[in-house]
């Protein structure tokens, strides 16, 4: 990693944590350069000015999230029973998404700043979890393994009823579920989408 590189994933961290206990307001480019150890220039010279880094650095953590969810989905033995390949992809997206350090900062910044981004919006909506499962899925009812005239809806409902019910229930990572609970709600979703999708015998 070329030092450009170091300074410029020291500004990432720094702007993400200030931006997230600070508000993007109250939040200077000032304040940003020194938690990183920069100068301002610095930070000007590799994200143009404090919005765009606001944006760049949202746009970023939430892609390397997603990038990690597309590698569960990737590496899921999608040949094996239908149940036990979909009860392992969305096991280990919730994980994924439970467990990221930065997940509960996003939606905190999501939460609070959206009203005043509407690129914000245009982010959740133009990069989400369902359409990364849906390639699977439209594999699965080629197959005729799924009864699924619509995988991108298919993707959809598989979604909300597993990981999205453990978002839901947690009210968005702020109340801990035990590992029990998680499974019994992942579980449910999983039985309850194939009692809605699986392919008759």
């Amino acid at each position: 990693m070329t030092v450009s590189e170091r300074k410029r994933k020291a500004i990432a961290r720094a702007a993400l944590t200030l931006f997230a206990s600070d508000g993007y307001e109250r939040t200077s480019v000032d304040a940003i350069a020194a938690e990183a150890g920069v100068s301002k220039r610095t930070v000007y010279s590799h994200y143009g000015d404090k919005e765009n880094l606001f944006l760049s650095v949202v746009r970023d953590t939430y892609d390397g999230m997603l990038s990690r969810i597309a590698e569960i989905v990737d590496r899921t033995a999608w040949d094996s029973e239908l149940s036990a390949a979909l009860s392992s992809c969305v096991t280990d997206i919730t994980r994924s998404i439970v467990r990221a350090p930065e997940r509960s900062t996003l939606v905190r910044l999501l939460i609070t700043e959206a009203p005043h981004f509407p690129a914000l919006i245009d982010l959740m909506h133009t990069r989400e979890i369902p359409p990364l499962i849906a390639a699977p899925l439209t594999r699965l009812a080629a197959a005729g393994r799924l009864a699924a005239a619509d995988p991108a809806q298919a993707a959809e409902h598989l979604s909300a009823l597993t990981f999205g019910q453990v978002i839901n229930r947690s009210l968005l990572g702020t109340v801990p579920l035990s590992e029990d609970e998680i499974a019994r709600l992942l579980t449910g979703g999983v039985q309850a989408f194939l009692r809605a999708y699986r392919a008759a015998d």
